[in-house]
């Protein structure tokens, strides 16, 4: 009989005032701020600096001195999207954690240029709640897009939620007929 043996990785933790410096690709995680850092490495291996690096978390705080418009030129560089928290979506719109929707309308809520996007919302309608997830995905001829949602409800919503696409993003868009208006959270977007 073979020996099973399971093994841990543990990473450097602790404070952030006694945070070591780190080797080359090195983990280390500051657990009372929960920022995570990697290691640069030397010059000698080609580093441009010695230190550590902060990588981005939904705990990080950016770098306003060189510009909110530089961060946010700078995040869509490097990600697809962000948390809806942030409230920094990949399209470079700023969108609200949650808005309200007229009762008897139809509209648009958001719209993503990412291909893929996964969206967690909460509904309100009076003392109804609706939650869910959309997972939306565009086809390569940009027009076409394909949605799932999953939602539970505490009593039944008119709310009607649909994906559309043009050949620059996705939109989420909403229906209902009920006069009530609706108040929309997005709870995550990734």
């Amino acid at each position: 009989m073979a020996i099973l043996q399971i093994s841990r990785i543990q990473h450097r933790r602790g404070l952030q005032e006694d945070l070591p410096q780190l080797a080359s690709a090195e983990l280390g995680w500051s657990i009372d701020t929960r920022k995570l850092y990697i290691g640069n490495g030397t010059v000698d291996e080609g580093a441009p600096t010695e230190g550590v690096t902060e990588i981005l978390t939904e705990n990080s705080i950016l770098d306003f001195t060189v510009g909110f418009a530089s961060n946010i030129t700078a995040l869509q560089n490097s990600v697809t999207s962000i948390d809806a928290r942030v409230t920094v979506l990949e399209s470079g719109a700023i969108a609200a954690d949650s808005q309200t929707l007229s009762g008897a309308s139809s509209g648009s809520i958001t719209a993503f240029t990412a291909n893929n996007v996964t969206i967690s919302y909460t509904c309100s309608q009076g003392t109804k709640q609706r939650t869910g997830v959309i997972k939306a995905s565009r086809f390569a001829s940009g027009t076409t897009v394909s949605y799932d949602e999953e939602y539970t409800e505490t009593a039944t919503t008119d709310l009607v939620l649909s994906m559309t696409a043009n050949s620059s993003y996705m939109s989420l868009n909403y229906s209902t007929t009920t006069a009530t208006s609706l108040l929309f959270q997005l709870d995550s977007l990734s």
